[in-house]
């Protein structure tokens, strides 16, 4: 649609999606169309049973007497309605402890009979030290059951090269000191959007989930339209690396130019503050030139959250090692000047204000960016 000969875009911003108006010329991306079937009761079940590197859920489960059963928090799409009816029936005759893996999320109160990870908790247990030396404790509850059902979604994640397998474990349950520690790990070369082998960060994830050493993963992939399409169950690396490879098509597209503007934006959760905007910093850096501008659009609902964590580990150590030299990042929120200008990014209005600065310039949008990884051909001048 065109408006005074500019084009209508809309794009993700909050619990709703945003207008937006850009010139005719612009390249929209959006995730790749999905030819997938959407899963149901019949294909959960039948996963549960043909796990990848381990047996039935089934039959792990008739030597266990505890389950733990970790579920992602409420910075990441719910996942209980999909799964936990099932789990309800097949868990019926064991004792069942439901976590909320937070990670160092803040707080939120959680569901009438769950309980919600704590990173700072005393009560954390020390169990010993990944290959890396990072340092790994996990709470009473996770370490005391038989068997931990970790529930995840594959998707792209900035630095764990995809979300989901161990990483409902580690970080999501771990103390405090051992996040800080593999998250350092995110501006190594190889913790990459979109990468899961020679990745240190995630491999230092796996080696501290691996202290578990009794972990059931439950992984789903949704497509653009967010119908949940594929599932994989089993072993906390390899099913999931199973699961990453049925998720790259819809994920992956390829580009054969960079831009000198990149506009990303997303839909809550990823818009809830700039802690999780952040994400999509290093989406635009594929596909960004040296010297380019990045217009982080996002609604940011929950504040900026603790402004040195973002400037510093989440923008400096995870997103700039991902960006070109001398870029620019302009946030559009429903923040006020005062409350973006001791953040990294530069305030504006809206977009459109930006656009009009930068009139001729190859110009491209991704409306839902934490749902695209670009693949840049060979060639290209990165």
């Amino acid at each position: 649609m065109t408006h005074s000969g500019k084009t209508q875009v809309q794009i993700g911003w909050g619990h709703t999606p945003k207008l937006i108006h850009v010139p005719p010329h612009t390249t929209i991306v959006n995730q790749p169309e999905s030819h997938g079937r959407e899963i149901d009761s019949n294909a959960i079940r039948s996963a549960l049973e043909h796990p990848i590197g381990s047996r039935p859920l089934s039959e792990r489960l008739a030597t266990c007497k505890r389950v733990c059963v970790l579920w992602p928090d409420e910075s990441r799409r719910d996942l209980s309605g999909l799964l936990r009816p099932i789990l309800a029936e097949v868990l019926s005759s064991h004792s069942t402890s439901h976590g909320i893996a937070a990670g160092k999320h803040p707080f939120f109160e959680p569901p009438s009979g769950m309980w919600r990870h704590d990173a700072r908790s005393k009560s954390l247990i020390h169990c010993g030290y990944t290959r890396q030396g990072t340092p790994v404790s996990y709470p009473p509850e996770v370490l005391d059951s038989d068997l931990v059902i970790a529930v995840g979604e594959i998707r792209p994640h900035y630095f764990a090269g995809y979300a989901g397998g161990a990483k409902t474990v580690f970080p999501g349950v771990a103390g405090e000191d051992g996040i800080w520690k593999n998250h350092q790990m995110k501006s190594l070369p190889g913790s990459q959007l979109g990468q899961v082998e020679g990745n240190p960060c995630r491999a230092d994830m796996e080696d501290a989930a691996h202290l578990v050493g009794h972990i059931f993963i439950i992984n789903v992939v949704r497509d653009h339209s967010e119908r949940p399409v594929e599932i994989t169950c089993g072993h906390p690396i390899w099913a999931h690396r199973a699961g990453v490879a049925k998720a790259r098509p819809y994920f992956e597209r390829s580009f054969s130019q960079q831009f000198q503007t990149v506009i990303v934006s997303d839909a809550y959760p990823v818009s809830q503050s700039l802690y999780q905007a952040c994400k999509m910093l290093p989406v635009a850096g594929r596909i960004l030139r040296p010297g380019g501008t990045i217009i982080l659009c996002a609604e940011c609902a929950h504040g900026v959250e603790p402004v040195k964590v973002v400037n510093q580990a989440i923008y400096q150590l995870g997103c700039v090692p991902k960006l070109p030299q001398d870029h620019r990042v302009y946030l559009v929120s429903s923040l006020d000047a005062d409350s973006v200008r001791n953040t990294f990014a530069q305030f504006s209005p809206d977009v459109e204000s930006l656009l009009a600065e930068v009139q001729g310039a190859e110009l491209a949008v991704l409306p839902y960016a934490t749902n695209v990884i670009p693949i840049v051909n060979k060639g290209v001048n990165l």
